[in-house]
């Protein structure tokens, strides 16, 4: 049985799986440090070399992708081998959508089936931030399964997570007149209305399904 990983090793091993996954090819070490915000390349390597002693992963000397998981799968990297691993989103400002990933508060595994076979590097795990949406059933601390996706590519009615400045939330997305409207299902909200270039407001993607803790 191999050693437990800290949560910061874990946040570095998933990250190499995912960068895997995606890309064909292991990250470097500098791509590492980027996709988590870890600006010393020494603390990556440190994190890297903690991998390889716990026999997660394999590294060969002076090769600037020499990185390897250590798996007895023929495809380690298979989406029906296992479920994928989410990052859940920490507090991100809705003018700063490009930090969206760089420092997740963790990752859950998550039921291939939730996906509907959207590829899982395009999903991420959210929290509803409030009780808007509370007349369709999801509550303020739900875990969002959400696929990302720009509002050109959404339907109207579209259930979609969306920041309001720092607030993440889910909402009935429409398009109309020139601006981006999100209507809550419960009266005590009241429906929002942006212009698509406005800072206050960044719609993450659709909403796929809504874990929550009994």
């Amino acid at each position: 049985m191999r050693t437990r990983l800290t949560e910061r090793q874990n946040q570095v091993y998933e990250y190499i799986r995912s960068y895997v996954r995606k890309h064909s090819k292991p990250p470097t070490l500098k791509e590492i440090g980027r996709g988590l915000a870890i600006r010393s390349t020494n603390g990556v390597h440190k994190l890297v070399a903690a991998l390889e002693k716990k026999g997660y992963i394999t590294k060969t000397p002076n090769e600037a992708r020499g990185i390897a998981l250590v798996d007895t799968d023929p495809d380690a990297y298979a989406f029906d081998e296992g479920p994928p691993s989410l990052p859940l989103i920490s507090r991100t400002r809705s003018d700063a959508p490009e930090r969206l990933r760089l420092r997740p508060a963790g990752f859950l595994y998550t039921d291939p089936r939730l996906l509907d076979r959207t590829d899982p590097d395009e999903c991420l795990i959210a929290r509803a931030g409030d009780d808007g949406m509370n007349g369709d059933g999801i509550r303020k601390g739900d875990f969002l399964v959400v696929e990302e996706t720009d509002w050109q590519g959404l339907r109207n009615g579209t259930l979609v997570a969306v920041l309001f400045d720092e607030t993440l939330v889910v909402r009935r997305f429409d398009h109309a007149n020139g601006r981006l409207h999100f209507r809550p299902a419960d009266r005590t909200y009241n429906e929002e209305a942006f212009a698509p270039d406005s800072p206050d407001c960044y719609v993450v993607g659709r909403v796929r399904a809504v874990m929550r803790k009994l």
